[in-house]
């Protein structure tokens, strides 16, 4: 009887576990067979080569869109999901009272009402817009028809249509997160109104002379500034668990066909995105009679950020440009609804939202706009209520985004002034635009429109609202947008670096420091003229950085090496004689960023504190200004506020290389030779179900030990902390070079994978490929297509 039972339970349990497996398996994406989809005029061939990008072949643009939009939610639904929910406010309704933070601060910045004006800004039978409501038509036709996937099973998320909203939602977000101000700013403020301007030079070479000040009293201003700082230190916590992650900087370079093997331009470009599973980009080929282009497209969009056609091609940096400026509201004692502007009390404009939360009650907020923008004080739910509360003034609330008719532009130009009509009209966010194409021309725009500010107003700290005299003036024409077109000199570049002046000034912006530009003109500005795809694929995959060796040299004039231990006067030849490469053997890396935390820590937590030190160090300023800090001698943050004494930078530099090597031994033992990179600095790629613990092993992927470092040209980020750990958080989102003597086999690599189901073969084929810097082929031409074919799905009207 017993061994009845036992044989009945484990029969139970052979078939439930063939139930799921089944299951699982029918979750697999659909590469081949025949569909039927509503709408279209004419089948449509979808062919999927062997990393499984689609190539979508129809007859025309309308049931191209249609058809990419069905076969695009096929493998990235839950994506969409996640971003529509993200840029619109509404995690809560899935995720519960933990996600109410992030919601109430996307709601107040109203992505929703902006992109419905976007939308009213559009002629309803402009291409842009019928390939927008067409591709929206084939997601929701996968929403009702296809499978569901897996998390919406596991989060318990209800399926509701897309719209053409939800597009431009998507694209607000992605421009939220390349603008510094939300995070540099505040920083800056509480610095400035804190300690001074000698406390700011040193980590902005840009602070302007006789920096401008709020005209009110000091206690008020660092009251305010308290504010701005939580902002920033919310916006920390906030990005860290986005599930969407935002983009960081980017490479991209042109060579014109002069210096060349193949005598036409290539193109080089890797957009510098934090990491999660699935990438953020996700590859297709369409093709029809009248619009033919490969590129990468964010979920939920039915058009490339970055892409090629047989003409030319495109790559995209973040311009780092300050675009968006804190103004300091004068509230009415009398009338909370009224803040003083230009000698009167004006009303606010109010909007009431209502935020749905699982397993809660609903909470409604006040969205609240000023003459600037929209107040932040209501964004956070323990942000305090200041009788002067802080507004954003940000271009992308003041302008209709033209970012989808921007890359429609792109995606059809043929040459490089079609490309420039396209670009001239974005609005924001700020991007470089690298530009190659078969005739031969290069080109670089620095596009989206320019603040014009009074010549006293510093954008960098808050300003003042109340008076007017602080307000922007209008914008400058695209003449005034640094760019260039066709240089004698063979070659263009950017690395989110300082562009310069075009005639009204360097544009004000959190650019980063230029060591990554350096290294990019030390590789391509030599006198070389067989540039080929194989010889800049090493240039994109380089890890080195010619900053880091001088800057050590001049660190280690100033330590007092005869106060070091034997261990730390053993541990010197390794920095000393450090090239500034970051490969996985090397032992450089990992004393080098802990000598670096050690000294910044012993520098500046005693004046800022824990949360103020935290704020600064994930900032622009922090990676930005360390060489001018770590060279000033008389910087006041060497002193230790907390001591009758005034300690000095060689004491500082001295005790903190002292406390690294101590640090390493502990961490990594006392053979210094195996204190390798690969220990400390690796690669793992989160996806938004990885969160909870018992499903990370099979959502998540990696870590991965990774070569890079800061600021090189494999620039793969990570926060410097205290535990001795860098976990790489952000760096290349793919990494592609397109020689235009062949633009129908582009070359390209993911981070991950095309696919977003975990079951999946493509879900992390490109992974190795990916730390280890190699390559695949991006396909145009149609027999090599054919050749690398997995699957073939045809959808039928």
């Amino acid at each position: 009887m017993i061994k009845k039972v036992i044989l009945g339970l484990l029969a139970l349990i052979i078939l439930g576990l063939a139930g799921v497996c089944a299951y699982l398996q029918y979750l697999q994406p659909s590469y081949s067979g025949e569909l039927k989809i509503e709408n279209l005029k004419a089948p449509v061939e979808v062919i999927y080569d062997d990393y499984a990008i689609p190539h979508v072949y129809a007859q025309n643009e309308d049931d191209l869109f249609r058809a990419f939009g069905y076969v695009h939610a096929q493998d990235r639904l839950f994506q969409m999901e996640l971003l529509r929910r993200l840029s619109g406010g509404r995690l809560s309704e899935v995720f519960g009272e933990a996600a109410l933070e992030t919601d109430l601060f996307f709601r107040t910045l109203n992505f929703k009402k902006h992109a419905a004006e976007a939308i009213a800004d559009r002629s309803p039978d402009s291409s842009v817009m019928r390939a927008a409501e067409a591709y929206i038509d084939g997601v929701n036709q996968y929403l009702k028809n296809g499978k569901t996937p897996i998390e919406f099973t596991l989060a318990g998320i209800p399926k509701a249509e897309f719209t053409v909203n939800d597009i431009e939602m998507i694209i607000a977000f992605m421009g939220y997160t390349f603008e510094g101000a939300f995070q540099s700013e505040a920083v800056l403020t509480y610095l400035q109104n804190t300690y001074g301007p000698e406390y700011i030079k040193d980590f902005d070479q840009s602070w302007p002379d006789g920096d401008y000040q709020l005209p009110v009293d000091k206690k008020a201003q660092i009251e305010v500034a308290k504010s701005l700082a939580l902002v920033s230190q919310k916006l920390q916590e906030i990005d860290k668990d986005l599930a969407i992650k935002p983009f960081n900087g980017s490479n991209g370079w042109v060579i014109s066909g002069q210096r060349t093997k193949s005598g036409k331009p290539i193109l080089s470009n890797d957009t510098h995105i934090a990491y999660s599973q699935p990438a953020i980009w996700y590859e297709a080929h369409l093709s029809c009679p009248t619009f033919e282009v490969y590129g990468n497209f964010l979920a939920g969009t039915p058009l490339p950020a970055l892409g090629h056609n047989p003409h030319g091609g495109w790559g995209l940096t973040m311009f780092e440009n300050d675009e968006a400026d804190f103004y300091r509201e004068k509230s009415n004692p009398e009338n909370p609804n009224q803040v003083w502007y230009k000698d009167q009390w004006v009303d606010l404009e109010i909007q009431e939202e209502v935020i749905k939360i699982k397993g809660g009650k609903d909470t409604t907020i006040q969205i609240r706009k000023s003459p600037h923008g929209y107040l932040l004080n209501g964004a956070f739910t323990d942000l305090k209520e200041h009788s002067d509360p802080i507004a954003l003034q940000w271009v992308y609330h003041l302008l209709p985004s033209k970012h989808a008719d921007v890359f429609y532009g792109l995606c059809t130009a043929k040459n490089v002034q079609e490309a420039e009509e396209a670009v001239q009209h974005l609005t924001s966010p700020g991007l470089n635009f690298m530009w190659a194409d078969k005739e031969g021309n290069i080109a670089w725009w620095a596009a989206g429109k320019l603040p014009i500010r009074p010549d006293h107003v510093n954008s960098y700290v808050i300003l003042d609202g109340s008076a007017g005299d602080d307000d922007w003036q209008g914008f400058y024409n695209f003449a005034y947008n640094p760019q260039l077109v066709n240089p004698e000199k063979g070659y263009l570049y950017t690395a989110n670096n300082q562009p310069e002046n075009m005639g009204t000034g360097k544009v004000p912006g959190y650019y980063v420091p230029s060591n990554r530009a350096k290294r990019i003109l030390e590789l391509i500005g030599i006198d070389k003229t067989d540039w080929s795809e194989e010889s800049l694929r090493e240039v994109i995959n380089d890890n080195i950085s010619s900053t880091y060796p001088p800057l050590i040299d001049s660190l280690l004039s100033v330590i007092d090496k005869n106060s070091l231990s034997k261990n730390a006067q053993n541990a010197l030849p390794i920095i000393d004689n450090w090239k500034g490469e970051h490969e996985l053997k090397s032992t450089a890396p990992a004393l080098y960023y802990r000598w670096v935390y050690e000294m910044y820590e012993r520098a500046m937590r005693d004046e800022l504190g824990e949360d103020y030190f935290k704020d600064f160090e994930h900032s622009h300023a922090f990676k930005r200004g360390m060489r001018t800090f770590f060279l000033n001698d008389k910087s006041p943050w060497w002193d230790d506020v907390n001591t009758s004494q005034k300690e000095t930078r060689e004491q500082v530099f001295t005790e903190s290389f002292e406390a690294s090597v101590t640090f390493l031994e502990n961490q990594l033992g006392t053979d210094q030779s195996q204190w390798h990179w690969e220990k400390v600095h690796t690669l793992e790629h989160p996806h938004a179900m990885g969160q909870v613990e018992a499903l990370k092993k099979y959502f998540n992927l990696g870590p991965l030990p990774a070569p890079g470092g800061l600021e090189t040209i494999d620039n793969q980020m990570f926060l410097l902390d205290s535990t001795g750990y860098y976990k790489v958080v952000a760096g290349p989102a793919l990494r592609r070079i397109i020689d235009f003597a062949t633009p129908d086999k582009a070359y390209s690599v993911l981070p991950t994978g095309q696919s977003g189901y975990f079951m999946n073969d493509h879900y992390d084929d490109q992974a190795k490929m990916f730390v280890n810097g190699g390559k695949r082929p991006e396909l145009m031409n149609r027999a090599d297509i054919e050749k690398a074919q997995i699957g073939r799905l045809i959808l039928k009207p």
